[in-house]
């Protein structure tokens, strides 16, 4: 269905419009056809009794042959009313005896409305030659039943006409005031609703994620000050302040939801990233293990042969290097489960992948698969967040990890290698980790990235590693794919920013993008309310 926009002040122009001519229609139809009806009546009714009276009056006078008197009485008629057009009478034989006219009686007239016997009054409407919209109501009466002739009357109905049409020029001088004030109040009255519409419809388009963790996200005022200038003693609430009260009270809920979820992200993040040290922990306790059993031997040499001292001086040496590789298990574990914030440095890449390496490193021994790598020493530093995208790198390992050894199980002398290969693409750095597992089924690849999607067993996994590490690259602005054959291994390839000196913000502006794109529940909420 297509949509267009129709602002209100429109909608109501054209409502106020459409009811005014309705109106208007309807009181002309009313004046044309009820009030110039009654008009026409009245003309006829004062025209009849004109018509009778001077039927009684011209008895004497033409009983007497006295014209001159009629005469000067159709002249005092004609002077009383001047919509009395014309007078004549005719004698019983019809000729005239006595009229108005300067220049005689017009003989079309004598031949028109010609009282019928025993007829107490006739009425003919005439219409002159050459007078378009002049109509003449002509009356003729009988004097004294007939006997002493005809009295004609014809009354000018040009009045009737010009009274209608002054009445209707008022009526629509009065449809033209109300339109003009219709109107006027359409923009005032969409003016007192747009107003709070377009305040509400800003404060959503301005909610901002950092914002609503702040509990900062300024809240829907309105019709505060009247005309925006003067402050409103007392005002009476309607829908539109109840629709603020409940947006104001929504933009409360989702600052209360937002911080849930963030909370509820970094402890996902943190229970993910505890999830994994469980996998490592054998690996973890042979890297500290083994260099403990080299100090124990190292003491008991030196126990029992104190006096050897350049011989002491290399079981020392070789008992400070076991100690500096448990620190470095050490704080390399310490470093991967601290639960911290996102903050950005730019990052090289082989130290990122040392690290995961180093976590990792029992495992792959175990496993006996070998790793290559091919990172560019000229290769420029990504910008990130090291302990994220370490997360990152040992999820995806330890996945590689499963994934051979799962392949093992139906192809006991597969190869075993996983390769981790980082580029420059021009718009991104690129790390590209594959292996030589069993590979992804196409039904599950569209699925993989999903939280709580998992394939392995019950007990064996979250379904979160995957989801985690989508949404970590993504929070970096960075795209994390797959590509996987089945039966035949699997190439992970993350795109990660380059480090810039442009991109060294503020660290809350930082973080509360990292924010936006990690809440993503958040985002989708408020995209739906701003739809709603």
């Amino acid at each position: 269905m297509r949509r267009f926009f129709f602002p209100l002040f429109w909608k109501f122009t054209v409502a106020i419009i459409l009811i005014v001519t309705v109106f208007g229609s309807i009181n002309l139809y009313l004046i044309w056809s009820r009030v110039y009806t009654s008009l026409e009546e009245e003309s006829e009714k004062r025209g009849k009794y004109i018509s009778h009276s001077l039927a009684r009056e011209a008895i004497n006078p033409i009983l007497y042959s006295d014209y001159i008197s009629l005469q000067e009485l159709l002249w005092n008629v004609q002077r009383i009313d001047s919509t009395v057009q014309y007078i004549f009478v005719l004698d019983e034989k019809g000729s005239v005896l006595v009229h108005t006219f300067e220049e005689g009686v017009p003989l079309e007239l004598l031949r028109v409305n010609k009282l019928a016997p025993n007829v107490s009054e006739q009425v003919l409407l005439i219409t002159p030659k050459g007078e378009d919209g002049r109509i003449i109501r002509d009356i003729a009466v009988p004097i004294l039943k007939g006997k002493l002739g005809t009295v004609r009357i014809g009354i000018l109905e040009e009045s009737i006409a010009r009274n209608v049409n002054a009445t209707i020029q008022v009526l629509l001088i009065m449809v033209g005031v109300f339109l003009l004030i219709g109107i006027i109040g359409a923009f005032a009255f969409a003016q007192f609703i747009n107003n709070p519409v377009r305040e509400i419809s800003r404060i959503a388009d301005q909610l901002d994620l950092n914002a609503l963790q702040y509990r900062s996200q300024p809240r829907v005022r309105i019709r505060e000050k009247l005309l925006g200038l003067w402050q409103m003693p007392w005002r009476a609430e309607d829908e539109l302040d109840l629709l603020a009260e409940r947006f104001n009270g929504m933009i409360s809920r989702l600052e209360d939801a937002y911080i849930e979820l963030e909370q509820a992200h970094k402890s996902l993040l943190q229970s993910e990233k505890l999830a994994s040290i469980g996998t490592l922990s054998a690996g973890i306790a042979h890297e500290i293990n083994n260099p403990i059993a080299g100090l124990q031997n190292c003491l008991r040499r030196i126990k029992d042969h104190p006096e050897n001292i350049p011989q002491n001086r290399k079981y020392l040496e070789m008992m400070d290097e076991a100690v500096k590789k448990i620190e470095r298990v050490v704080r390399a574990l310490l470093d991967y489960t601290r639960k911290e914030d996102f903050f950005f440095e730019p990052i090289d890449c082989t130290v990122l992948v040392e690290k995961a390496l180093l976590l990792i490193a029992y495992q792959l021994e175990k496993a006996r698969i070998s790793v290559t790598k091919e990172i560019p020493s000229d290769l420029p530093p990504l910008y990130g967040s090291l302990n994220h995208l370490e997360q990152v790198l040992v999820n995806l390992l330890i996945n590689s990890v499963h994934a051979i050894n799962e392949r093992r199980k139906v192809e006991p002398n597969c190869p075993s290698r996983i390769q981790i290969t980082a580029s420059d693409t021009g718009e991104h750095l690129q790390i590209a980790l594959s292996d030589t597992g069993s590979g992804i089924s196409p039904e599950h690849l569209e699925k993989i990235f999903d939280p709580f999607f998992t394939t392995k067993r019950v007990g064996e996994g979250t379904g979160l590693g995957l989801s985690v590490c989508y949404k970590i690259v993504e929070a970096h602005r960075g795209e994390i794919t797959v590509k996987s054959k089945e039966g035949e291994g699997t190439t992970f390839y993350i795109h990660l920013p380059y480090y810039r000196e442009e991109e060294e913000t503020k660290p809350s502006d930082e973080v509360s993008r990292i924010k936006e794109r990690l809440n993503e529940a958040s985002h989708q909420l408020l995209k739906n309310i701003k739809k709603a």
